[in-house]
């Protein structure tokens, strides 16, 4: 049976075939945190000790989910993404650039 179109983009990211049920370990060419939980993210991240983004430019940050904010909490999490992509220089797409799902594809 053929492979199908997962596990040909898959296959061809590892450099070996691939099916489903394999274990493989992939390069991330494009990692998207949104204002949802991209702040649990990023707070995992430094509580690591990481400082840098190995590619700044592969991470997008979205904030979109809740925008305009509609509370305080929200809103200190939209600031704290925002700092967050100036530290580390990661892209963002901020309030009214579009939904992620949808201008992901552009990156």
């Amino acid at each position: 049976m053929g492979l199908t179109l997962a596990e040909k983009i898959l296959s061809q990211n590892a450099g070996r075939e691939v099916h489903a049920g394999d274990f493989a370990v992939f390069r991330v060419n494009l990692c998207l945190l949104q204002d949802g939980t991209g702040p649990l993210a990023v707070r995992q991240f430094r509580k690591l000790g990481f400082k840098e983004v190995f590619d700044p430019r592969s991470v997008v940050i979205f904030l979109d989910h809740a925008a305009p904010s509609p509370k305080a909490e929200l809103s200190n999490d939209h600031m704290f993404l925002r700092e967050f992509a100036r530290e580390t220089g990661c892209v963002l797409s901020d309030v009214g650039d579009g939904v992620c799902h949808q201008v992901m594809s552009q990156y």
